[in-house]
């Protein structure tokens, strides 16, 4: 089973999550849909993230933690 296989199965409440890449800039930009109930906070404890972390650490701005470097972003538009 893969890393993000496993994040689903370990019902954190995320039901969906794509990743984009901007070429031109090399500039991954990633969208986690999750329900009301979700534990998706916890994730970060969990070995199967770390180890994700440091997988994906040479593809991605990261922490001294190899997590993630989250920039927020300002909604401009959202149709449901």
């Amino acid at each position: 089973m893969g890393t993000i296989q496993f994040l689903f199965s370990v019902n954190a409440g995320i039901r969906d999550y794509p990743i984009y890449l901007d070429r031109a800039t090399g500039t991954l930009f990633a969208v986690q849909k999750k329900t009301n109930t979700n534990t998706a906070d916890t994730l970060p404890n969990l070995p199967v993230m770390q180890r994700w972390w440091l997988y994906m650490a040479d593809l991605m701005e990261t922490n001294p933690d190899n997590s993630p470097v989250v920039i927020p972003l300002e909604r401009v538009f959202h149709q449901a």
